[in-house]
């Protein structure tokens, strides 16, 4: 009777590299510059699923830095702002 399977398949997962590229993207629109820093509640746009990845994929690529006394702050780094700034070019501050 049922025409579609009862178990659907999980909708595609973003890889690491464009999880943390979101993250890199929300520094960017908030206009942060280089060695500037985010709290964590600034990323409720992505999934909380996928952010640690991201966060240590951006880690990993030198875009970001987590602050060794409050884990939940980020600063962007110089290579981060960089990439950022070809990411989205029209927020170029």
């Amino acid at each position: 009777m049922a025409s579609e399977p009862y178990c659907r398949s999980m909708p595609d997962r973003p890889s690491d590299d464009d999880v943390s590229r979101q993250i890199l993207g929300v520094f960017m629109r908030h206009r942060i510059p280089a060695t500037g820093t985010l709290q964590r509640n600034y990323f409720f746009e992505v999934r909380d699923s996928d952010f640690q990845r991201g966060i240590n994929k951006a880690v990993a690529n030198n875009w970001i830095t987590i602050d060794l006394r409050n884990r939940y702050r980020y600063q962007l780094t110089t290579t981060g702002y960089a990439v950022g700034q070809m990411i989205d070019p029209a927020l170029r501050a």
